[in-house]
């Protein structure tokens, strides 16, 4: 425990000097001003409308080829197996 610091010593630190115009760090976000928001532009879509609706269509054709060939495969057949009673044993307590 030799790092601990008290309010004694904590006046011979010296002070660090942020430079002006950074960010400290004070546990909040940064707001920056509305006005400067207007400046940024939107972000650019990555897929493009027809690019976007020929994804879905083959998506959709993908996944109903896999219900197609999941459907065609036979099941197999369970086999038939009686169903087995297990002896019946009553105890009774003891007087």
């Amino acid at each position: 425990m030799g790092n601990v610091q008290t309010a004694a010593s904590a006046h011979d630190v010296p002070w660090r000097q942020t430079p002006s115009g950074d960010l400290v760090d004070l546990g909040r976000p940064f707001r920056a001003p509305l006005a400067l928001s207007r400046l940024q532009s939107t972000p650019k879509p990555i897929l493009g409308r027809r690019e976007a609706i020929l994804l879905g269509a083959l998506a959709l054709v993908f996944h109903g080829a896999v219900i197609y060939w999941l459907s065609q495969n036979p099941t197999p057949a369970l086999p038939v197996v009686p169903p087995e009673i297990p002896p019946m044993t009553i105890e009774f307590s003891q007087p």
